[in-house]
């Protein structure tokens, strides 16, 4: 099997964020799809089971999810995207909102934001599927949404062991 067409997948890069009580946290992701167009959509989301953001997001049943632009930078997708929320608080230093959910919304470098709840987690192996159910939408700038492929090809930037679509060949 030739695992490497998995490549002419299009994926975006997205921040998912969520919050239970006093505890935040947030993650990158790039398997973020929408399912329906119904008058609230619902959308998919896999985050790995071992991400703090996973373990919070199952506790309150919400999260959103901050669309980052062509723009944004390593320091941001590191942040969020290599380090861990148990270890460091990620809204120190970055530009953020709160949701109507009560759920920080990150506003830097991004071009729009979804505020969901969490309808269902489906276990799928080292990741966990979250069906979501839009409750907000807000378009922030008229740019370029950042693909998996521009990250890799012009920001030459790398996929962390944890993501989705990690492969170390």
């Amino acid at each position: 099997m030739n695992k490497k067409v998995l490549f002419d997948l299009n994926y975006g890069l997205y921040i998912v964020t969520s919050k239970e009580g006093d505890t935040f946290s947030g993650c990158v992701v790039n398997t973020v799809t929408q399912i329906t167009a119904e008058e609230k959509p619902k959308l998919i989301v896999a985050i790995n089971k071992e991400n703090y953001t996973a373990e919070i997001a199952k506790k309150s049943k919400k999260m959103n999810l901050a669309v980052l632009s062509q723009e944004a930078d390593m320091l941001l997708i590191g942040k969020f995207g290599f380090r861990s929320g148990r270890d460091i608080n990620k809204l120190e230093g970055t530009e953020y909102k709160m949701g109507n959910n009560g759920i920080p919304i990150i506003t830097e470098k991004v071009v729009s934001y979804i505020e969901c709840n969490i309808l269902q987690v489906i276990d799928c192996g080292t990741h966990d599927l979250f069906l979501l159910e839009m409750q907000e939408g807000e378009k922030i700038e008229e740019k370029e949404p950042m693909t998996y492929h521009y990250y890799h090809t012009v920001i030459k930037g790398k996929t962390p062991p944890k993501a989705s679509s990690y492969n170390e060949d």
